[in-house]
């Protein structure tokens, strides 16, 4: 019985081995396919290399562009040109620093030099309290009483309620213009789908006439050769030449636009330097004017049997900044003194270089003392005088009705800037939506524009291989490839 077993056994192993075997064979022969056909056999030989250049659409007969030069320039970091500016600054704040002080010391002399009567006056320190809290810390301050306390408190807590008060009504603006401005951002999107498909189709009816033109030319060019030299060039079609014209037009245009914009221009600056120049002439002749007329009227006066008065006299010559000699000339002949005219000489000239006068008391203060002014225009201030006189049934009434007036006229000052701004994103949906509309075509033509450019060199480099006398496989090769470059080649559809 074991016997017969392992005669049983042995056939199959032998089996098994010669399975092993022959796919071991079978697998150095397929290694050897391999190697001999795709490194033994594989010559890179001109005829494959010319080949592969057809495929990738490369001619031999395009110009030789230059390559871009990397910027051979030091690209790291250069302490001097760095530092150049910090160092020229400096300078330039501290020249500026030294021609100030100079300049502050020059005039500090020129001032302590100069006369009384032409130095600048005097000013007093005004402080002017424009807050109604500042206002109430004031007179917490200076009298720190019941009532002022109070006041000051509840102008505290009214400025605090109408803080609130303000940023809730912000808010609910805010809100209302967000919620407005995503509707109809969702309703300008809807419409673009429109434009965007417009767009979409005519790159594809592009697309289209490119291949069907591309398809009509090759047909001709595979059909009669010998009138292959006496066709229009693939990229100089009609349209492009209306183009042409068009731009030409569009350039004169602008030329003698330019030239018409230069001459307004130079007529321009004439009629101005003209009106400039009479102004200032009129201006002469008028001071001029009023001078002779002043001049006739002294000499009338001392012309008159009548003795002229000295200080009228005196009110003349400073309205003319009259030279001393003519006021001394003047006034001898009506035979007045010699310290009179000095004093009107001496009157004169104040006049002529005193062009500064001290404000009123009223106005401007006491010099060199200060004084606090207070100026209240809010509603708080009329909350503070109704704490302060509760008898007064008046400011009660003044700090309401003001309060009522000042919170309606923010809400419908809040409430017409809320309905702006949403009129505002609508007129610009509609104006994006009509731009967007408008750029189809110009989008469509940029990319017929790029489209025709690209095939134009593959339908260049199409002559040259049928004028090199390639075989009409190898053209109808380079047709396919140029067809199915139109078709899938950039630029894109779907960017």
């Amino acid at each position: 019985m074991s016997i017969q077993l392992i005669s049983n056994k042995m056939p199959q192993s032998k089996t098994f081995n010669n399975d092993k075997n022959k796919k071991k064979q079978m697998n150095k022969t397929l290694e050897g396919v391999l190697i001999n056909n795709h490194v033994k056999d594989t010559n890179y030989n001109d005829a494959n290399f010319e080949k592969i250049c057809d495929t990738l659409f490369i001619s031999n007969n395009i110009e030789k562009t230059t390559d871009n030069p990397i910027d051979k320039k030091e690209t790291s970091f250069d302490m001097k040109k760095a530092l150049l500016p910090v160092f020229l600054s400096a300078g330039v704040a501290s020249g500026g620093a030294l021609g100030l002080s100079m300049v502050m010391k020059k005039a500090s002399k020129t001032l302590f030099n100069a006369k009384t009567f032409e130095q600048l006056p005097d000013l007093a320190l005004n402080m002017n309290i424009r807050q109604e809290p500042q206002f109430a810390v004031y007179r917490m301050l200076r009298d720190p009483s019941f009532k002022n306390i109070m006041a000051g408190v509840a102008v505290f807590v009214f400025s605090g309620l109408t803080i609130v008060a303000k940023n809730t009504v912000d808010a609910l603006k805010e809100i209302w213009v967000k919620k407005q401005s995503a509707d109809i951002e969702r309703d300008l999107q809807e419409k673009l789908i429109e434009v965007e498909t417009n767009s979409f189709s005519g790159k594809l009816k592009v697309i289209n006439n490119l291949l069907v033109n591309t398809t009509n030319y090759f047909k001709k060019s595979f059909n009669i050769e010998e009138s292959s030299k006496n066709q229009q060039s693939f990229g100089a079609s009609e349209e492009s030449k209306k183009n042409e014209n068009k731009d030409k037009s569009k350039s004169a245009m602008y030329k003698l636009g330019a030239a018409f914009s230069l001459v307004a221009l130079a007529v321009a600056g004439k009629v101005t330097f003209s009106s400039i120049r009479k102004t200032v002439k009129e201006a002469n002749d008028f001071a001029n004017g009023y001078t002779q007329k002043v001049i006739d009227a002294i000499e009338k006066m001392v012309s008159s049997k009548e003795k002229p008065s000295v200080e009228k006299l005196s009110e003349l010559f400073e309205s003319i900044s009259a030279k001393p000699e003519y006021i001394k000339d003047t006034l001898k002949k009506i035979n007045v003194s010699d310290d009179e005219i000095s004093k009107v000489i001496e009157n004169t000239e104040k006049v002529k270089k005193t062009i500064f006068a001290d404000a009123p008391t009223a106005l401007g203060g006491i010099p060199k003392k200060i004084q606090y002014y207070c100026y209240l225009d809010e509603d708080r201030g009329h909350l503070y005088n109704w704490l302060l006189n509760p008898e007064n049934k008046f400011t009660k009434y003044l700090f309401l009705s003001f309060t009522a007036v000042s919170c309606v006229g923010y809400l419908f000052n809040q409430a017409m800037d809320a309905m702006k701004q949403v009129a505002v994103i609508k007129e610009n949906a509609k104006t994006e939506y009509g731009l967007k509309k408008k750029l189809v075509d110009v989008e469509v033509e940029n990319f017929k524009s790029k489209k025709q450019s690209a095939i134009d060199l593959l339908i260049q480099n199409f002559e040259y291989q049928k004028a090199k006398g390639k075989s009409k496989e190898e053209l109808m090769q380079l047709a396919e490839n140029i067809l199915v470059e139109i078709k899938n080649g950039p630029p894109y559809v779907y960017t």
